[in-house]
Order: structure tokens, then C-alpha cells, then sequence
């Protein structure tokens, strides 16, 4: 197996990166919310292991999102940090956003077109659900008393199905450790609260893919396919039994998706859906 070359440092506006890998070709990975918790470039993540795939064939960027965050950022306001460090260093890529980071790549790409070639929504739409606001709302309160270790629990408790493998891999190393800055946690989940990109969706120009779980409490297929109804040609992929956390524990489905995507030149309807202005990306198990 090649071993990646890794990188890691600081990008113009203080946003942390991780790069694998040296290809032409380059992918920018905007992480989730546990990008508040963590920076990038600390030695918590697996980057290599879960991005080697797409670094087989692309540059792969890690890029955080900036500490120390004001009260009231928003998604949009997070899109601006980033568009920052692509005028300076990244140049048009690639883009894939996951969760949180989904959002943010909504108003990236609807505002900054230059600097996106192709796009990739995960595990994220343009709002979350009414049944999934509830629980974000509770994680809020906890994190605002500072109720840390409830507050992770609670987020494995999302789903039952989830519950061992994100315990396991995920909680137990953050609840022996405090997060870089708990006010982050505060202003992210407001942002992901108040985010709501349904009049900048048109904007997109980029081929897009809007990908996420069957089974995802936050985002379930009907907001995925309201959000790629809103992009023109976009592509939505629906993995069978995947929860919020799909494009890991699903990962094999999700990472085949995402390659045969950034692989075609042109989209190509595989499923169509109901809808005309929509192409389904068959997803199977």
C-alpha cells in the first residue's frame, strides 16, 4: 500500500489543515461539528485512514473552520473563512462538505463559484428536520450549562443502531478530554440551527451531489431530495439504512458514490426520480 505524504499547517485566516497526498487533482473536505472540538491537525483523527481512498487519485485538504468564533456566526459567515483561504492558497477544487460542513458548503458554492468545480452535499440538506431540530436544541442547552459529558452521550444516543460503533471510536476519547474552546460548540450548533439555504440554492453552478442515509433523523431522503430539486442537475444519492453518520459507517456505499461522481465527466442518469429536474445516484449495500 503507497504510503501518503501528509501535511499539515495553517491557512490564511488561522483555518487548520490537513493535506494527504500530491495529486493534480484536489479535493477540499469541509468536516462536521466535531471540527469544534478538535483541530484538524490534532492527533484525534484518522484522516489517512478514512480519506485514502480519495487520496488515491486527488489531493485531499482537511480544512477546519476558525476558533474562537463570535456569537451569532453563521454558516454563511464560516463559507467567507474559507473563501479566504482558497483566494490565497487551495485555487478551484473539489468540494465536499459533511454535516455542518455541508451547510457551510452550500453558501460556498452558491457564493463563491469560482472556487468550486464540483460538489458534494453529505449527510447535510438545506435545513434540518423539524423531528431532528429537537435534539440539537436539547444538545444547546446541555453545552450552554457546560454539561459536557451528558452532552456526548446524548449524541451517540441519536440513533440505537449507531450507538456502540460511535461510542466506541468517537465519544469515549472526547469525554477524557475538554473540547479547544466550549463557546465553539455554542456558536456551531446555532449556526446549524438557523441555517436555512433554500434561497441560495439556485445559485449553485457547480454539478452537485446530495448524498446522505435512508435512515438520517436529521436530514431524511425528503429534505435530500427537496435539496437537489433546488440545484439545478444535481444528483441524489441515498444509501439504504444510513444515519446521520452514513459516509462512515456506510462507508464503503459512500465512498463508491462520491468516486463515481467526481469520476464522470458529465452526470448520466443511472435511477431517475420522480422528478425530472432530479438524477438518482443508485447506492447499494
Amino acid at each position: 500500500m503507497e504510503t501518503l505524504a501528509i501535511e499539515k499547517g495553517v491557512l490564511p485566516g488561522g483555518l487548520s489543515y490537513v493535506r494527504l497526498g500530491n495529486k493534480a487533482h484536489t479535493v477540499a473536505v469541509f468536516p462536521g461539528l466535531a471540527d469544534a472540538a478538535w483541530e484538524v491537525t490534532s492527533q484525534k483523527w484518522d484522516f489517512p485512514m478514512q480519506y485514502r481512498r480519495l487520496a488515491e487519485t486527488s489531493t485531499v485538504y482537511i480544512i477546519g473552520r476558525r476558533r474562537n468564533l463570535p456569537h451569532g456566526y453563521t454558516t454563511r459567515d464560516m463559507a467567507a473563512d474559507y473563501a479566504r483561504a482558497f483566494e490565497n492558497e487551495i485555487g478551484p477544487a473539489d468540494v465536499l462538505g459533511i454535516s455542518l460542513g455541508g451547510y457551510v458548503a452550500q453558501h460556498f458554492a452558491a457564493d463563491y463559484p469560482t472556487h468550486v468545480k464540483r460538489l458534494i452535499i453529505a449527510c447535510a440538506a438545506y435545513r434540518v428536520s423539524d423531528e431532528g431540530r429537537r435534539t440539537p436544541e436539547r444538545w444547546l442547552a446541555l453545552a450552554r450549562e457546560e454539561r459536557w459529558r451528558e452532552f456526548y452521550q446524548d449524541i451517540s444516543r441519536v440513533t440505537m443502531a449507531e450507538y456502540h460503533k460511535t461510542f466506541t471510536r468517537f465519544l469515549i476519547p472526547l469525554l477524557r478530554t475538554m473540547p479547544c474552546n466550549p463557546a465553539d460548540f455554542l456558536v456551531s450548533l446555532e449556526a446549524c440551527l438557523a441555517h436555512d439555504s433554500s434561497k441560495s440554492l439556485g445559485q449553485i453552478q457547480a454539478p452537485t451531489l446530495v448524498i446522505g442515509g435512508t435512515k438520517d433523523i436529521f436530514f431524511p431522503p425528503s429534505l435530500l431530495r427537496e435539496t437537489a430539486s433546488r440545484i439545478a442537475g444535481a444528483i441524489l444519492g441515498l444509501i439504504p439504512g444510513g444515519g446521520h453518520s452514513a459516509y462512515e459507517l456506510h462507508k464503503v456505499e459512500f465512498e463508491d458514490a462520491v468516486l463515481e461522481f467526481l469520476d464522470r465527466s458529465e452526470a448520466l442518469p443511472l435511477v431517475v426520480d420522480d422528478s425530472p429536474d432530479i438524477v438518482e445516484l443508485e447506492v447499494t449495500a
